[in-house]
């Protein structure tokens, strides 16, 4: 990685590309397009867009200008020798598109996606009156939208994001959407902007494309009030996430009752506050997936939501929500998602999920009758009592099953091996107890088990031989006993194996992990407990006689103590030590659980603790505090924010990069908890371990 202030090679290098493409000689073709129809015209266009748009890989090499055969160039399509089509996706382009296409004049569509053409969209495509088709997305381009744009009466689709829809996506876009955009093309279908720097109201004559489909904002600084949208009867989808829209009186949830074949709806992080209206029950039957995620919505969750009996995905996290869940969320039996983890919910699980039964304080059993379901996670609540056998009956289960960070007791249920499907099973950091059942050894899909911070007992069982495709296993913080056994050798796609925190003994296996690349933890030394310093000195000395390249790591505060009680070498840098220090306090694990929170809302933010904007007061702790949560992306290192990526569909880029937005929430809350400035206020630095572990088990979900 370059040096922070400096450029990276590859920046540079496309820095370099870029003036490069600015100082082009001059060339006729350069002039406005002349008003000639003959077919040698498209001949000197082409040659012309072959000096501006250049690329190593030469797949322009059969542009020659002593070919009269032009018709049979790469990427370009003809009807009665004149131009009519040109397909040059992926050619890995660069330059700008010049003001001599405007000479095809018979030209119906423009397929450009993924290369990386720069400079602005010309003016002169609005001649083009054939144009039917036009893609521009996936590239480097930037500024206004030309309102020429919207000239071409005959453009049916503008596609921003994807291969078979027509548009300017992941560009650098600046400006608004052309105010007249809705009257000159009222035939328009797919309507993306996805990905660009585009900032405005949306335009009021968008009402008056009737014919609208898909109509994708995400991902811009749109902001303003969000109109009432009934107009457009044949809207599917609508996506206006990562935006500043507003919801005002919520009257645009309401006219979307009329848009009667609408399947997804994206209102993720944008400034959306106030109650939840009855209204959301009003919205069509044929709503498949619903995101509010990431705004400030307030208030109970309405029982009319239960209407949405399509529903399969349901995403409300990262709000204000509060009470309890509506027993109409049981009527969503179509449901297979529903996130609605960091808002201040109460109260049990509704017993309408599944069928009725009387199971009172616990997570119902019921679910286990959502036969749909694929992935249920449940982590960080406060759910109590045992782990019921009739919740373990998911053998549809294939992503992940998280129960993790809860209160759940008791033994784990032998049932636990009917989870034969899934792949990730975590219900860490609980009060469960007794021995590892050994039907975890049907699990033979299993790639991820996390079962540490528990209360578990006895020696680990021999049937983790089963369990093949194991990549990690922690079973860390708990009271386990016996030898390490030597199956783990036998385990070739083990990466991680925690042991640390329980009563294991004997020899360390030399095979498989342990000889590997692998990271093994098998004890971690704490030196605050009575007499661990001779203990620690006494390890140390066996560890220096023991040779396994990856057996431990050892986490201490040892480069800062020495034996006679101590402490050498600095407590810190400016900006980084507690402010405790500051009195003549010693140094303790608070005082290194705030300097790690700051280095968090370091690396968030991209500011350090000392910049200059930070005094009269004011903190890189306070400057994240206040912008939580409406605020967060104004203050995130703008590389920190996901970006797009090609993707199947438009619900999953969702999806994906809302989950990453709580990853990073969840990363920002971590960091402020750690630097708050009373000691006793901070979390320990083993909850700290557990809340970095589960953040990047939901990280490492998305990226499956």
């Amino acid at each position: 990685m370059a040096p922070l202030g400096t450029l990276s090679s590859s920046v540079l290098l496309a820095t370099i590309l870029y003036v490069l493409s600015f100082i082009i000689p001059a060339s006729p073709l350069d002039s406005t397009p002349p008003h000639n129809n003959k077919p040698n015209t498209d001949l000197e266009t082409l040659l012309c867009l072959k000096i501006h748009l250049s690329g190593p890989s030469g797949l322009l090499a059969s542009w020659k200008n002593d070919s009269l055969q032009y018709c049979s160039w790469a990427g370009v399509s003809c009807n009665k020798s004149r131009v009519v089509a040109l397909d040059l996706e992926s050619f890995e382009l660069s330059g700008q598109i010049p003001a001599c296409i405007a000479n095809l004049t018979f030209l119906a569509r423009i397929h450009f996606p993924n290369n990386q053409i720069s400079g602005q969209i010309p003016r002169e495509l609005g001649q083009l009156n054939r144009l039917r088709y036009l893609n521009l997305s996936s590239n480097d381009l930037s500024g206004l939208i030309p309102e020429t744009l919207s000239s071409c009466s005959l453009l049916q689709i503008v596609d921003l994001g994807t291969l078979t829809y027509l548009g300017l996506g992941r560009n650098n876009l600046v400006g608004g959407i052309p105010y007249n955009i809705g009257y000159t093309l009222p035939s328009i279908q797919t309507l993306i902007f996805q990905g660009n720097q585009l900032q405005g109201e949306i335009p009021a004559s968008l009402l008056n494309a009737t014919n609208l489909i898909v109509l994708d904002l995400k991902y811009n600084a749109f902001h303003g009030i969000v109109p009432s949208l009934g107009s457009l009867h044949n809207l599917v989808q609508l996506d206006l996430g990562m935006n500043q829209f507003e919801a005002g009186d919520w009257s645009f949830l309401s006219s979307l009752a009329n848009c009667t074949q609408l399947v997804q709806l994206f209102l993720s992080a944008n400034k959306i506050q106030g109650r939840l209206p009855s209204s959301i029950g009003d919205l069509p039957k044929s709503l498949e997936v619903l995101l509010l995620s990431a705004n400030n919505i307030s208030g109970t969750i309405p029982p009319e939501i239960g209407y949405l009996t399509n529903l399969t995905t349901l995403y409300m996290e990262m709000n204000q929500f509060t009470g309890g869940l509506p027993d109409t969320i049981g009527k969503l039996s179509r449901l297979s998602a529903l996130s609605l983890s960091q808002n201040q919910l109460s109260g049990q699980i509704p017993l309408s999920i599944g069928k009725e039964n009387n199971l009172n304080g616990e997570i119902p059993g019921t679910l286990g009758q959502c036969k749909a379901l694929n992935n249920l996670n449940l982590s960080c609540n406060n759910f109590n009592g045992s782990l019921q056998k009739d919740l373990l009956s998911f053998n549809t289960l294939s992503e992940g099953f998280d129960l993790s960070h809860n209160q759940l007791s008791g033994p784990i249920p032998q049932e636990i091996g009917d989870l034969i499907n899934v792949d990730t099973l975590n219900i860490s950091n609980n009060l469960l107890s007794g021995q590892i059942p050994t039907t975890l050894g049907k699990c033979v899909h299993l790639e991820f088990l996390h079962m540490e911070g528990n209360l578990l007992d006895g020696r680990i069982p021999e049937c983790f031989t089963t369990l093949r495709g194991m990549i990690e296993l922690d079973l860390s913080r708990n009271n386990l006993s016996g030898e390490i056994p030597a199956l783990f050798e036998s385990l070739s796609s083990l990466n991680l194996l925690n042991l640390s925190f329980n009563n294991l003994e004997g020899p360390v296996p030399t095979g498989g992990i342990f000889q590997n690349e692998g990271d093994v933890l098998i004890q971690v030394f704490k030196l605050d407990q009575p007499g661990a310093p001779e203990s620690f000195l006494t390890e140390c000395e066996a560890l220096r006689n023991t040779r396994h390249r990856n057996l431990v790591k050892v986490i201490t505060a040892c480069s800062t103590y020495d034996p006679v009680g101590s402490f050498i070498g600095p407590r810190g840098s400016i900006g980084y030590i507690a402010p405790e220090y500051g009195f003549g306090s010693k140094i303790t694990r608070e005082g290194d659980v705030y300097s790690y929170g700051i280095i968090i809302l370091e690396l968030l933010t991209g500011k350090r603790p000392t910049d200059e904007m930070f005094d009269d007061g004011l903190s890189l702790h306070k400057f994240v505090e206040k912008a939580i949560p409406g605020n967060i992306t104004e203050i995130l290192d703008h590389n920190i924010i996901p970006k797009f990526e090609d993707d199947d569909t438009y619900c999953n880029s969702d999806l994906a990069i809302v989950g990453m937005m709580s990853c990073i929430m969840q990363l920002v809350r971590l960091g402020l908890s750690c630097s708050v400035e009373a000691p006793k206020g901070r979390p320990t630095m083993l909850e700290v371990y557990a809340e970095v572990v589960a953040i990047n088990e939901k990280f490492s979900l998305l990226n499956d």
